[in-house]
This record gives C-alpha cells, structure tokens and sequence, in this order.
C-alpha cells in the first residue's frame, strides 16, 4: 500500500518539474523578428460578425410560436 502511495508522488513531483523545466527552456528562446505580419482572425469585428450570424441562425431555427405538433 505504501508502494502506491509512493509511486504516486513520485509521479507528480516528475510531472510538476517536468513543466517547470520545459517552460525554462521556453524562456531562453528569443523571438524572431516580423517582418509583414497576416491578420488571419480580422480583429474584433470578425468575431462580432461570427456571433451576429450564429444569433440569426438561432433566431431563424426557433421560428414562430406555432408547436409543431397539433
């Protein structure tokens, strides 16, 4: 029983320094510099749009107020 309980927290002390040491790695990247940058997403306003036709879509498919069974 011991065993397991061991085993576990040796698991998690590997998992809670395995992050810790891969974002240190992360951190000694330098950025490369950007030299035309894409707006794939648009800003803001692509994401309004995107809501205001789901809202429509959501609007259409409920319908009137008639059930749809008799």
């Amino acid at each position: 029983m011991k065993f397991g309980k061991v085993t576990l927290v040796a698991g998690a002390a590997a998992l809670a320094t395995a992050s810790v040491a891969g974002q240190a790695i992360a951190a000694d990247r330098a950025a490369a510099p950007v030299s035309g940058e894409s707006e794939i997403g648009g800003g803001p306003i692509g994401i309004l749009i995107v809501l205001a036709l789901v809202g429509l879509a959501i609007g259409i498919a409920s319908g009137g107020d008639e059930p749809a069974s008799p």
